[in-house]
């Protein structure tokens, strides 16, 4: 079963040759989840911040990354709003 969580698009940067978009994991949706899951979350993310554009990504047990939008999470109640 294929195991998600939610991620922040990110043009590139105006100073790199490359115009490829980076993906950073999002705060409060790093937990695993299924695909179904992984939907939902991705719809609450477009509706809660519609100025980001955010995906849903597979992951690996062994992955780690540093989390972007931790000072939207608290509860994911406060933020944006």
């Amino acid at each position: 079963m294929s195991r998600l969580l939610i991620q922040l698009v990110v043009g590139a940067r105006a100073d790199e040759r490359s115009s490829e978009p980076r993906y950073l994991p999002w705060a409060g949706y790093t937990q695993p989840m299924t695909g179904d899951q992984a939907m939902r979350a991705r719809r609450e993310c477009e509706l809660r911040w519609p100025e980001y554009e955010f995906r849903a990504h597979p992951i690996d047990d062994g992955d780690s990354f540093s989390i972007v939008g931790a000072e939207f999470d608290r509860g994911r109640s406060t933020g944006l709003w």
